[in-house]
């Protein structure tokens, strides 16, 4: 077994001064937990020196970002025709991919392709149906869409009491496309439909679909805790979208009809297919939630088996038809304050849910494959060192560019040009 490996992964994370913290921490979570070994850690977006060909690489690692934007035939041209030959040329190979029901078919096909040997699908179930060619080729091991490490526990080991929390009830989301099919519309509307029943309690709420409201970085985890309970549904999908056909055809006919309600659109793009397959997730919130004492009100749903209803949290439905149920216990301190205990350990208590097993396991299975000698390992160090020197110069000139690119154009666009242009093309 080597005792230092030299290990390449690859990202997608664009501009480094939008790339949210969270994001930023979970794609780069190999060198920051397993620092002994030597890596070289790529911007997809970036120039690739010619000589990083030369390094010898025990395992190239794809992460989340690095396979995200599988709709986008651009992003799929670029990841095929730039980074295949070096994929494909790494002894052995790690993909984590997350949105496994979108584009399934295309990650599916590059891993067969590329020669993947060892996959992390974040979706807990129907792995035949989301990979069928290399499921029959291909290891294929349970992955989480977040990992709990060792310093957020440490750092929370007590968190803020019940009684000085000044939200009773808070929820952030994000508006999603229907191609993500009933589950992203509940998402969606939760929010909206616990306000209008919560209408006239005493209920002090924060909940927000906007854009603008989106909190980040160490403000979210602050938001969490200063919340007696929040609010939450299934991370996943209720409908699977294997090309992308999907996706194209909601975006084309909502152009044509930007109002038009879920029920048009499913009716025309994706009739009787939404809820065929349920692709389900715990999620990093279900885990930070937990963590900080906040109790967890969700639809009802798997949670990755990891939270059972009533125990770990309340139960609502999504037509809010037992609200007053879950209003009366959102008043009960006593039952809060016991289950959200309950939940911390139930958590804590799941290894794999843990940076350090994830991390561990990983390191294990590339030492258990790897191929090169020490020497080889070794020859490359020179050039790896070259690499982590250069690539800072690069990533900001690059950068700095692709702003300055951002801003003319944006300017021409506030000035008609984009217009005026569009129009003599046409």
């Amino acid at each position: 077994m080597a005792s230092v490996l030299n290990i390449l992964v690859l990202v997608r994370l664009g501009d480094p001064l939008t790339q949210r913290r969270a994001v930023l921490e979970k794609e780069h979570f190999l060198p920051r937990f397993a620092k002994d070994h030597n890596y070289i850690t790529h911007d997809f977006s970036l120039p690739l020196p010619s000589y990083v060909h030369d390094i010898s690489f025990d395992a190239v690692l794809l992460t989340q970002s690095f396979l995200g934007g599988r709709n986008s035939e651009e992003i799929n041209n670029r990841r095929k025709n730039y980074f295949g030959d070096l994929v494909k040329s790494t002894p052995y190979k790690i993909a984590l991919p997350q949105d496994d029901y979108t584009c399934s078919n295309i990650l599916d096909t590059l891993f067969c392709d590329w020669g993947v040997d060892l996959v992390y699908p974040a979706c807990s179930d129907h792995w035949k149906v989301l990979y069928p060619k290399f499921s029959r080729i291909g290891q294929l091991k349970q992955g989480f869409t977040g990992y709990i490490s060792d310093n957020f526990i440490a750092g929370n080991s007590s968190v803020k009491p019940f009684q000085s929390r000044s939200i009773d009830i808070s929820y952030r989301a994000a508006k999603l496309s229907p191609v993500f099919g009933r589950m992203g519309k509940v998402k969606t509307e939760f929010g909206e439909l616990f306000e209008k029943s919560s209408h006239g309690t005493n209920l002090k709420t924060d909940i927000s679909v906007r854009p603008e409201d989106t909190i980040y970085h160490k403000d979210w985890y602050g938001f969490i805790e200063n919340s007696k309970s929040m609010l939450g549904v299934n991370s996943g999908s209720s409908l699977q979208d294997p090309d992308g056909d999907i996706h194209k055809s909601v975006c084309a006919y909502l152009d044509e009809n930007p109002r038009a309600t879920f029920e048009e659109i499913e009716q025309v793009c994706f009739p009787d297919l939404d809820g065929q397959t349920i692709f389900t997730a715990i999620s990093p919130r279900n885990m930070e939630c937990a963590l900080l004492k906040t109790a967890q009100v969700l639809t009802p749903g798997h949670y990755g088996g990891f939270l059972e209803a009533w125990k770990d949290y309340i139960p609502l439905e999504p037509d809010m038809s037992n609200f007053e149920e879950v209003y009366d216990l959102l008043l009960k301190e006593d039952f809060i304050d016991s289950m959200t205990a309950r939940c911390k350990e139930k958590v804590l208590s799941f290894p794999e849910l843990r940076y350090t097993n994830h991390v561990d396991d990983i390191i294990g299975k590339i030492s258990n494959n790897c191929s090169l000698s020490d020497s080889e390992r070794r020859a490359s160090t020179p050039l790896i060192q070259k690499y982590n020197k250069e690539i800072i110069g690069i990533k900001k000139t690059f950068w700095k560019r692709q702003r300055l690119k951002l801003k003319v154009r944006n300017t021409l666009g506030n000035l008609g040009l984009r217009k005026l242009k569009n129009f003599l093309i046409s």
